[in-house]
């Protein structure tokens, strides 16, 4: 299992459009990924999960991987959230 911590740096926080973003990234992977922000986790490839955990502007999320290619799979979702893409 790999873990990472990612910002959020969309001004409206995980609202639909980059919730839909990161499912698209997690999709990619055998892995399962998961999102924690506070005590709340969510599958990244259950976009009403992401919309639940609330993460507003700055928060810090937690990205979880566990499976065949975990390794690859936090290094493009935490790519996907620092890159500018929305997220």
């Amino acid at each position: 299992m790999k873990k990472a911590t990612a910002k959020v740096r969309d001004r409206n926080g995980l609202h639909l459009t980059p919730s839909a973003k990161v499912v698209r990234c997690a999709q990619q992977f055998k892995s399962r990924i998961t999102l924690c922000h506070g005590c709340k986790e969510a599958d990244a490839c259950s976009i009403l999960q992401i919309l639940t955990l609330g993460a507003g502007f700055g928060s810090e999320v937690e990205i979880t991987a566990s499976g065949p290619d975990e390794s690859e799979a936090i290094d493009r979702m935490v790519e996907a959230f620092s890159d500018g893409a929305g997220i």
